[in-house]
């Protein structure tokens, strides 16, 4: 797993959604990611029980959605 926020196209995107706090490996639930050109680079960081690592540059990368709750 690499990223804060903008992570790798490689990372685990469950995992991902857990360190970003879209879902919770308790409920599980789901999210909406937005496919990014490639970044310089990526920022690791620990969040929600998750680690991430930094990364220098690479080719694809995604974020999350964020969903508007009614």
């Amino acid at each position: 797993m690499w990223g804060t926020d903008v992570y790798t196209n490689d990372s685990a995107m469950c995992t991902a959604g857990v360190h970003a706090a879209m879902i919770t490996t308790q409920y599980g639930g789901t999210f909406t990611i937005q496919i990014l050109a490639a970044q310089s680079s990526y920022r690791g960081s620990k969040r929600n029980g998750v680690t991430t690592s930094s990364y220098g540059p690479w080719q694809c990368s995604y974020r999350f959605v964020p969903t508007v709750r009614r």
